[in-house]
């Protein structure tokens, strides 16, 4: 082992520090020092010479002599870095490395267990192999995932909401995916995305929203930071446009479709639902529209409906019902009246612009509670005389 560190030293003359470092620390028996020291340098690829043969052999010759006396969880994650190294070449290798440690089961113990069959989940997504027992995996790691909440490290949930998206954007549903890409999102430190995974990963969750069914709360996504790394890409429009269903933006909406038809072409999954997110955005338009008004201000003429949703006036009741239907609103419609009087609309995430203006319309009615009470006290003072 150490003839092994001195020959990388050797070997590596710019690395020689690290090296040193891992041989010391690793003499003194100073595991968790060494762990943490072994995760940091795995983890940067610029660490990597002679393509990746010196990460797999630092596993195989230093790392494998003491793994046992390893955290299992640590252990999981260098070698899963490791197995990262092969890239999206060499799968195969990748593959072979985590199932050779997966037959440590017992000694690996759940979480550990748990993180290595997500990364071999999603090597086996990446080759299309498999499917089936990728979907057994994650039904049978979604039960033990949940006895990990209210752990402080959230790598194993990370690992699993990484896995079940790719999974989903293999096989669907549109808003299957949505769901565990934004819990991958909420578990992961961004920081630990490249900058092309970040723009892959906010490209898919638009295109997921917008087309998955009963996805209706777009503030989840606009309130992520992950949608500003679109912002002056080629997929720019596509950020404009996940603004503009959250504000349920029936004018925006359109400008940014006709501005953008030809990049829209370029995204089957969103070009072969047009029908179906033009229905959407219409439908937010509702929804926004009842928002924005005072709780005792919510009986709404067709007429207004029908400039707000941009729909003609005999499709107006049939947007009503299907907001109804789809839970997006609470209330009942009036056809002789042609009103609607709604008594509960969809909470959601909101925006800076929405919380400012919802912050507008509390303190307006605070001054009516405080009027009224003024009123309640001039009223009632025979009372307590």
């Amino acid at each position: 082992m150490a003839e092994y560190i001195e020959e990388c030293m050797t070997s590596y003359p710019d690395l020689k520090s690290h090296y040193e470092t891992m041989l010391n620390l690793c003499t003194s028996k100073l595991w968790h020092q060494l762990t943490v020291k072994l995760l940091s340098f795995t983890s940067d690829k610029a660490n990597m010479r002679d393509s990746n043969l010196s990460f797999v052999n630092l596993f195989d010759k230093f790392v494998s002599t003491f793994e046992a006396k390893l955290n299992q969880l640590s252990l999981a994650k260098i070698a899963t870095n490791v197995a990262d190294s092969y890239g999206a070449d060499d799968l195969q290798s990748r593959q072979s490395m985590i199932e050779g440690l997966l037959e440590k089961r017992a000694r690996l113990g759940e979480q550990a267990s748990l993180y290595l069959d997500m990364s071999l989940c999603q090597t086996l997504v990446s080759r299309n192999l498999d499917l089936a027992l990728c979907k057994k995996s994650l039904a049978s790691s979604k039960v033990i995932l949940d006895t990990l909440e209210g752990t402080s490290d959230t790598s194993c949930h990370s690992s699993y909401y990484k896995a079940a998206s790719m999974y989903h954007k293999v096989v669907g549903p549109p808003e299957a995916f949505y769901k565990s890409a934004l819990m991958y999102i909420s578990y992961t430190d961004a920081g630990t995305l490249s900058p092309d995974e970040t723009q892959a990963l906010a490209t898919d969750v638009s295109l997921a929203a917008l087309t998955g069914e009963g996805v209706y709360n777009f503030g989840e996504v606009v309130a992520t930071p992950i949608l500003e790394s679109l912002k002056g890409t080629k997929d720019g429009w596509l950020m404009d446009l996940m603004l503009a269903f959250a504000n349920g933006d029936v004018n925006t909406y359109n400008g940014i479709m006709a501005r953008s038809s030809g990049e829209v072409k370029k995204h089957s999954a969103l070009f072969t639902r047009l029908e179906f997110v033009n229905e959407k955005i219409k439908l937010l338009a509702l929804v926004n529209m009842v928002f924005e008004r005072n709780a005792g201000d919510r009986n709404i003429s067709f007429k207004e409906i029908e400039a707000r949703a941009q729909v003609e006036g005999d499709m107006v009741e049939w947007l009503i019902m299907k907001a109804l239907s789809l839970g997006l609103i609470k209330g009942q419609m009036d056809e002789i009246d042609q009103q609607v009087t709604v008594s509960w609309v969809m909470p959601r995430v909101l925006g800076k612009e929405q919380i400012e203006a919802l912050g507008e319309r509390l303190g307006e009615w605070g001054k009516k509670v405080d009027e009224m009470k003024h009123y309640m006290d001039d009223q009632t003072i025979e009372l307590f005389e």
